[in-house]
C-alpha cells in the first residue's frame, strides 16, 4: 500500500495524530476553580448598596441596576459554589434568586412580591440550616449563599412596599451564627530566644481556619518565662486566615443588618 505525504508524514500517520489531537480536544477539561473573593466583593457591594437606599442616598431604581450588576459580575462563582451545597432546597432558591433578580424591574406587582417572599424564605431556610448543619464546610457554603441572597431579598422586599426588620434580624442571627462557627482557632507562642528577664519577647500568633488555612501576626511584650500571656488581638491573623470564607462578608454585613 502506497501513502500519499502531508507535510513530510504519511497520511496514515498524519490521521493517527489528527484522532489523538481530536480526542484530548474532546476530554472534559477539570472543573475551574471558584474564586470565593469574588463573591465576597460582590456581596459587600450589594449591601453597600442597599445600605445607601435605606439611608436616602440611591433611588430604588438605580441600587436595582447596581445590586443585580454586582450579582452578574460574579453570577459564575456565585454558580459554582451554590453547586457545592449540600441541601438541594438551599441550592434551588439561591440559584432562582440570582437568576430572577435580573428581571425584577419587569415583574407585575403580585409577582414582585411572590419574589420577595420567596427570596425571604430563602435566607430563612439557610438560616434555619446553619445551626444544626455538622460540619464547618457546609456552615461556609451556606453563609455564601445567605448573603448572596441576603441583599436580593432586602431589594426584592423594598421594590415590592414590604418590610424589612424581620428579614434583617434573619440575616444578623444567620451571619452571627457564621461567625460563631468558622472563627479559627489561635496560638500565641513566644519567642524567648537569649531574651533575658524584663527584655521584650516577640509572641508568633498564627490563626488556622477550618480549611487549614493559616493568617500570621506578631507582637512584641514584657513578660516573664512561665507567667501566663496577656490578652492579645488576633484580628489580624484571623482576617487572614478566613479571607477565602464566607466569613469576611458575615463580618461586613452585621452592621448594615443591624444599623
Amino acid at each position: 500500500m502506497m501513502f500519499r505525504r502531508l507535510g513530510g508524514r504519511p497520511a496514515a500517520t498524519a490521521i493517527a495524530a489528527m484522532t489523538a489531537a481530536a480526542l484530548v480536544a474532546a476530554t472534559p477539561m477539570p472543573a475551574q476553580a471558584v474564586d470565593p473573593a469574588t463573591i465576597v466583593g460582590a456581596a459587600l457591594k450589594a449591601y453597600d448598596v442597599y445600605q445607601k437606599l435605606a439611608g436616602g442616598g440611591l433611588t430604588l431604581d438605580d441600587a436595582t441596576t447596581k445590586i443585580i450588576d454586582a450579582v452578574n459580575a460574579a453570577k459564575t462563582d456565585i454558580m459554582r459554589h451554590t453547586d457545592r451545597l449540600a441541601t438541594a432546597e438551599v441550592r434551588a432558591c439561591t440559584t432562582s434568586a440570582v437568576i430572577n433578580v435580573a428581571d425584577i424591574g419587569a415583574l407585575s406587582p403580585d409577582s414582585r412580591q411572590l419574589f420577595a417572599l420567596n427570596a425571604t424564605d430563602c435566607v430563612t431556610l439557610a438560616q434555619s440550616l446553619l445551626a444544626t448543619v455538622g460540619s464547618a464546610a457546609s456552615v461556609d457554603e451556606l453563609g455564601f449563599a445567605v448573603n448572596v441572597v441576603g441583599p436580593i431579598a432586602l431589594l426584592a422586599r423594598t421594590s415590592a412596599g414590604l418590610m424589612t426588620g424581620g428579614l434583617r434580624s434573619s440575616l444578623t442571627s444567620a451571619d452571627t451564627t457564621v461567625l460563631t462557627r468558622l472563627k479559627p482557632s489561635c496560638r500565641d507562642i513566644p519567642l524567648w530566644g537569649d531574651a533575658g528577664p524584663g527584655q521584650p519577647v516577640e509572641v508568633e500568633i498564627i490563626c488556622t481556619a477550618y480549611n487549614g488555612a493559616q493568617g500570621y501576626d506578631s507582637v512584641v511584650l514584657r513578660i516573664k518565662r512561665g507567667q501566663p500571656l496577656p490578652p492579645i488581638d488576633h484580628t489580624s491573623a484571623i482576617n487572614d486566615a478566613v479571607s477565602a470564607t464566607s466569613y469576611p462578608v458575615a463580618q461586613a454585613a452585621l452592621p448594615v443588618l443591624t444599623s
